[in-house]
């Protein structure tokens, strides 16, 4: 088909399609005129411009488009299956038209994102912070319920709105804010709940009193530390670590209490036979001598003498390596120094 034809062909279809208009999204004036324009442009085969219009919609799902502009990535899509089937069906005319109406709905994509961008700031620094936060996994539900309000203003957005009312965006950047706290709590704080809940369960609380009561208080200054202070993501972690370990510790020393609680005479000895043949293990690990005879405590003070004596002997030829580079580097800087000053000056600085 001759080109000056074909173009015809496909001025007055679009023609007629936008007189067809009814009043959707798709159909407004904008697109129309931006359809129309991209048609004419593409008036080459039906080939390439559906190429045109895949190669297009695929970096629009890539850049996350149907988060920024769903309506018009939904119907970017329906078009794009509707230029493949004409295309199929050989109706060429059809064919690019579709295609042109796929781009020019991209580019519609393209300024919503630029206006979600600009009207939905702080919300979308907020989400970002959530998504490092790795929220979305850890309160999955939590999370898709923020997303959906945010949704819902770009759907706005979307529908044509020039402006957010700032209440709007500033009530749903609580509820951000409010899941951020939600996730380090989750995150840092709920595994010591648990650990000091288990604990409980063993009776941890009854026989190692004393383990129980110290987790307990750092869990609920954790707590405290967090919810008042959760921007310091250091502090959290420190905090939430500390709880934890702690409640670790009134686990393991409640349950090894109550065996202890357990022992008979003979069991007693097994018991304490046990602990010195741990710390003599330790002891063969270490090269120590030979502490065994030695009464528990003492063994363990004889160890860690030993432990203390040996990396001392290994610090002492590394910490004398270190003060000889240091020495060299100092002597270097002093020479590169010396040289530098003695230097003539040049011409262009006379």
């Amino acid at each position: 088909m001759p080109r000056p034809f074909l173009f015809n062909v496909l001025f007055f279809t679009v023609l007629t399609i936008i007189g067809c208009a009814n009043n959707s999204l798709t159909q407004d004036e904008q697109l129309d005129r931006i359809t129309l324009e991209k048609t004419i442009e593409l008036t080459s085969t039906s080939e390439r411009a559906i190429a045109t219009a895949e190669i297009r919609y695929e970096a629009a799902v890539k850049a996350s488009m149907y988060f920024y502009a769903p309506l018009n990535m939904q119907q970017a899509d329906d078009t794009l299956a509707l230029a493949r089937e004409a295309e199929i069906k050989g109706l060429q005319s059809d064919s690019i038209i579709a295609s042109a109406k796929v781009i020019s709905l991209l580019d519609l994509a393209e300024t919503n994102k630029e206006k979600v961008n600009t009207l939905l700031l702080p919300l979308l620094q907020q989400k970002q912070v959530l998504e490092e936060l790795n929220s979305p996994r850890v309160l999955p539900t939590e999370f898709n319920d923020q997303l959906t309000d945010i949704k819902s203003l770009i759907r706005k957005i979307e529908d044509g709105a020039d402006s957010i009312p700032l209440s709007d965006v500033e009530l749903t950047l609580v509820g951000l804010k409010k899941l951020e706290l939600n996730t380090l709590l989750e995150i840092h704080w709920q595994p010591a709940k648990n650990t000091l809940t288990k604990a409980k369960a063993e009776n941890a609380d009854a026989n190692a009193p004393e383990s129980y009561a110290l987790a307990n208080k750092l869990i609920n200054g954790a707590e405290r530390d967090i919810r008042t202070q959760y921007s310091d993501r250091a502090l959290v972690t420190e905090k939430g670590l500390a709880a934890l370990r702690a409640s670790q510790n009134a686990l393991y020393i409640g349950r090894d209490a109550e065996q202890l609680l357990k022992l008979n005479h003979q069991n007693a000895e097994e018991a304490v036979l046990n602990f010195k043949s741990l710390l003599d293990q330790i002891g063969a690990t270490l090269r120590a001598p030979d502490f065994r005879h030695m009464a528990l405590q003492d063994q363990a003070t004889a160890l860690a003498q030993s432990a203390e004596t040996q990396a001392s002997r290994l610090i002492a030829p590394l910490q004398k390596r270190i003060t000889a580079l240091e020495k060299q580097l100092e002597n270097r800087d002093t020479y590169n120094s010396v040289i530098k000053a003695s230097k003539l000056p040049s011409p262009t600085d006379q």
